[in-house]
């Protein structure tokens, strides 16, 4: 996966899989202090020792449907390239805490890819969980929760397609406003060569 909005929708699905009420997501991206940083929270069923010591095989997954887990092995990897890490914490009945970071510089950090859309769509399909996403940058600070969503929707289900496309609009209007300013990393493409 190429854009970090991909793995963003495949954690956030673990955690709804995982029988979450609570799922937070915090990004940090900082050019002055070269992070970028991912924060998963949820108060989901949690993971035994064995399983999170095993989380990062290929070959482990609890998903029914496909025998491979690729995500959380891939993102580690991608991370440890870019001078980073990713880090589980994890305790049955207690939810589970998975933080990624990456130097924010680094050219083969992979790009942001569309957040709001994996949000929307996570929230959009568990409409019974809160969910909670706040964003820092250099310039700013966004934070976006359902609750108060789904409080001003008065009741409108935010599996509206119209009701999801303005909330993504909106989400990506605010990122837009806290990231002007931060210079963007140089990036080559294959038809630049």
């Amino acid at each position: 996966m190429n854009e970090l909005s991909l793995y963003v929708l495949d954690i956030l699905g673990n955690s709804v899989r995982a029988g979450a009420r609570k799922v937070s997501l915090t990004i940090t991206e900082s050019r002055r202090e070269n992070v970028y940083r991912m924060v998963f929270e949820d108060d989901g069923k949690g993971m035994s020792p064995e399983l999170l010591e095993e989380v990062f095989s290929p070959w482990v997954t609890t998903r029914k449907e496909r025998r491979i887990g690729l995500g959380l092995s891939l993102l580690k990897q991608g991370a440890q390239q870019c001078g980073g890490d990713l880090v589980i914490d994890s305790a049955p009945g207690e939810g589970t805490t998975v933080t990624v970071a990456f130097e924010y510089a680094h050219l083969d950090r992979p790009v942001a890819g569309d957040i709001a859309g994996s949000l929307v769509m996570t929230a959009a399909s568990a409409p019974e969980i809160d969910f909670f996403y706040t964003h820092t940058t250099d310039v700013g600070v966004y934070r976006f929760n359902t609750v108060e969503v789904n409080e001003a929707l008065g009741g409108v289900s935010m599996t509206n397609p119209s009701i999801m496309r303005a909330v993504q609009e909106m989400i990506r209007e605010n990122l837009d406003e806290i990231s002007a300013g931060m210079d963007e990393r140089l990036v080559f493409h294959n038809d630049m060569i």
